[in-house]
């Protein structure tokens, strides 16, 4: 006789009906059975903000991993690429590896650089969006300007600006804000930049149609976006005026192993191109062993370590011999630790400080006038051209209003000490993602691999609230409270909480690091292989936590090609 594997429709007895056994003719608090199978699994809206490294990552990652969802992407710009859409000043480079800048499921054996450029790079995602038809879950000119969590659904309403400026509703029941970290840019705050009658520039709004060629120039700010800027304009600009407050460690590229003399960029010779398309084992070594020196830089990033003190003695005296300049040297080579400041490499930066039309100056710039800026000393200096190189805002917020429960306010509520949780979710703003938050990985070499693990973890968060009838999860006060004291007082033996001014600190010498994830990046990953369920406070869509159990049926055996002893093939049973 043959045994169904599925209940006989329109036997099942109601659940009041008289049962033969007395002690069941009883309601259990009202609650009914759901006629479904095991795990079944509920259709999610999921929106994504942002079309740049980590939006196409979820996109194509959740194509085939994810099952009965609706992705959109909204992305503000006019295409993809986020970040190396936007920044296109001279000499902008990625400063990891080109190799190790990929996603690894999307290699790229024809970089044609060590380090590659801003145009190249955008190049691939666009090739990798084309390749794997990613844009299709794309809405390019499109903003969001708002969501707020409603509690009575479970959901985020959004409000969407849409490229012909009408405004229109959306909702979602998973929220990613993947727009990154150094994403949205900002002027410095200074007076008189509306007065300012020369051409007014950032280093991630850069104009190529304006001739810098004979210019009077001045460059603010210190950081990775000047330090690739300067040395690119000094040859064709009359004069440039470098406004450097702050001193800044000067490196060679991140994965010198690999790279060219003294860890500079090389481009790669026809034949390793073909050697890497045609070798496909010999290329995934190669790829391998940059990412596993890239990794070996933790003991570096501890204050009073061996590796250090011999790096920072080493990278000093490089420095002093570029400079070859006794004073530039006193005020440029840092006294804090290596890495308190994100170590920044800089090809022909330190040489071009010291050319006859380079002028440093060592001042905060405290105001601009019509015709130029006004240092701290009171001096004025005439220019065409302000070039402000002055970073973007760090605040870990997403840019549109994020109100979630309770009326909080996420820009209110981070303020100046942005405190989350792994750097992905945040108290009081249930279902949402932040890709990156704060102390995520933010200075833990390439980040693409990151975005990955973050995508596999925001994943298995997905797959459980379709599956167990999970209405909400938010990571709780206590789990988030533990987790910040031991980031801090791990932080106490790491070169970011030294005394110098940084982003990683939201612009302070002294205050807390709210940039960096405490540990290795091995150590991340790690962490992230499985989701900490007991650090999350979970809400149900019903009353009865059980309810996903079902009718008592699961999938596979009701499936005709299901295996009916799946579980003779479990890895624990050949343990």
């Amino acid at each position: 006789m043959e045994i169904s594997a599925a209940p006989d429709l329109g036997l099942i007895p109601a659940s009041d009906a008289v049962h033969e056994n007395e002690w069941y003719n009883q309601d259990f608090d009202g609650y009914r059975i759901s006629e479904q199978v095991l795990y079944t699994k509920r259709h999610l809206r999921i929106v994504c903000v942002g079309a740049g490294a980590a939006g196409l990552q979820i996109a194509y990652k959740a194509e085939r991993a994810l099952t009965d969802i609706d992705l959109v992407i909204y992305e503000k710009n006019s295409d993809i690429g986020g970040t190396w859409l936007e920044n296109r000043y001279p000499g902008c480079t990625c400063d990891i590896p080109s190799h190790s800048y990929q996603f690894t499921w999307a290699r790229n054996p024809k970089w044609s650089q060590y380090y590659s450029s801003s145009e190249e790079i955008w190049q691939y995602f666009k090739d990798v969006a084309t390749k794997y038809d990613l844009e299709k879950y794309v809405q390019l000119k499109t903003s969001v300007q708002s969501a707020a969590w409603d509690e009575e659904s479970g959901q985020w309403k959004l409000r969407i600006l849409k490229p012909d400026g009408k405004e229109v509703d959306d909702w979602c029941d998973v929220l990613i804000s993947g727009s990154g970290v150094l994403n949205s840019w900002k002027y410095p705050k200074i007076p008189g930049l509306d007065l300012f009658k020369g051409k007014l520039m950032h280093s991630a709004r850069w104009d190529n149609t304006y001739d810098l060629a004979g210019k009077a120039v001045a460059v603010i700010g210190g950081g990775s976006s000047a330090v690739q800027i300067i040395p690119g304009i000094q040859p064709k600009v009359g004069k440039l005026f470098a406004f450097l407050r702050s001193p800044v460690w000067i490196t060679t590229g991140f994965g010198a192993k690999y790279a060219g003399p003294g860890g500079t960029n090389f481009e790669y010779p026809r034949e390793d191109i073909k050697k890497f398309n045609e070798n496909p084992e010999e290329y995934t070594k190669y790829c391998r062993d940059i990412e596993g020196e890239l990794n070996k830089r933790f003991n570096l990033m501890h204050m009073h370590s061996k590796d250090q003190k011999n790096s920072r003695d080493l990278i000093a005296n490089m420095m002093a011999e570029k400079l070859n300049n006794e004073k530039l040297t006193k005020k440029l080579v840092p006294d804090f630790a290596l890495g308190c400041r994100r170590m920044t490499p800089g090809s022909g930066y330190l040489e071009s400080l010291s050319k006859e039309n380079v002028e440093v100056i060592h001042e905060s710039a405290v105001r601009l006038t019509e015709t130029g800026i006004v240092d701290e000393s009171g001096v004025e200096h005439e220019v065409d051209v302000i070039i402000c190189a002055t970073g973007f805002d760090t605040s870990f917020t997403p840019h549109f209003k994020v109100t979630g429960r309770n009326g909080a306010d996420i820009h209110n509520q981070f303020g100046d000490f942005p405190i989350g949780y792994l750097g992905i979710m945040a108290e009081n703003f249930p279902n949402m993602f932040l890709l990156i938050g704060p102390n995520g990985p933010a200075s833990h070499s390439s980040v693409l691999p990151i975005l990955e693990w973050y995508t596999r973890y925001a994943f298995q968060m997905i797959e459980k609230f379709q599956t167990e009838n999970i209405k909400s999860f938010e990571p709780k006060k206590g789990a988030i409270k533990d987790l910040y004291n031991h980031t801090h007082e791990l932080m106490k033996r790491l070169v970011w909480s030294s005394a110098c001014r940084s982003w990683f600190k939201m612009g302070k010498t002294h205050g807390p690091v709210t940039a960096i994830y405490p540990g290795s990046r091995l150590h991340f990953f790690e962490l992230l292989k499985h989701v900490r369920w007991e650090d999350y406070e979970l809400t149900y869509k019903t009353n009865n936590r059980f309810q996903f159990l079902g009718n008592g049926y699961t999938a596979r055996e009701q499936s005709a090609d299901g295996d009916p002893v799946w579980y003779f093939d479990d890895p624990f049973v050949h343990v």
